[in-house]
């Protein structure tokens, strides 16, 4: 029951509502709810049954959010509302029990860190690609001599492996602040 008898100004609505951009969140948002769903059971809060039941239901709306078959409501604040309301739609009550000992803040702390972890790992992989890449094309190259350039004017003669390299380490060093990245978001 809310405990405000008028609806909210859409102003207030439209300031309030991270839907418009947190939907990015939702594959993690489904898999720690399956995680919290088994939590509960193994608690003794839930029964296996209704375990099951909610991993079913989050297997549905996960499938609807993959397929672009998720229809979101005005009423969706953000993404974890719009799931537990879709995921109450397809199991019923039971579905109102995946809140239960965890907060809205934890679940975008959460979701966030599995979010970082999850990009930091696909730029590190996608930088190793570009990186082994540059030195295939330098060893290609060996010989392949260019003009360098020093204060916009044509310098000393260099190689290109010598300049293809120098983009080398610095991805290496975007690898390894990928890698600072990911550890800092897995504390």
């Amino acid at each position: 029951m809310a405990r405000l008898s008028r609806q909210q100004n859409e102003a207030f609505r439209a300031l309030n509502s991270s839907i418009g951009f947190d939907w990015r969140l939702a594959p993690y948002d489904i898999a720690q709810s399956k995680a919290h769903a088994k939590m509960l059971a193994k608690c003794g809060v839930i029964s296996d049954e209704e375990c099951g039941e909610l991993e079913e239901g989050l297997d549905k709306v996960g499938n609807e959010l993959e397929k672009n078959e998720f229809t979101f409501k005005a009423d969706d604040e953000d993404i974890h509302m719009a799931i537990e309301r879709r995921l109450t739609e397809i199991v019923g009550p039971v579905g109102g029990k995946l809140h239960t000992a965890r907060s809205r803040n934890d679940q975008v702390v959460t979701d966030l860190a599995m979010f970082v972890r999850g990009h930091a790992k696909t730029a590190q992989e996608k930088l190793a690609e570009l990186m082994a890449a540059l030195l295939a094309c330098a060893d290609e190259n060996s010989d392949a001599v260019l003009p360098g350039y020093t204060h916009l004017q044509r310098a000393q003669p260099v190689y290109l492996t010598h300049h293809l390299l120098a983009y080398f380490w610095m991805f290496s060093r975007d690898s390894r602040r990928m890698r600072a990245c990911k550890q800092s978001a897995s504390r």
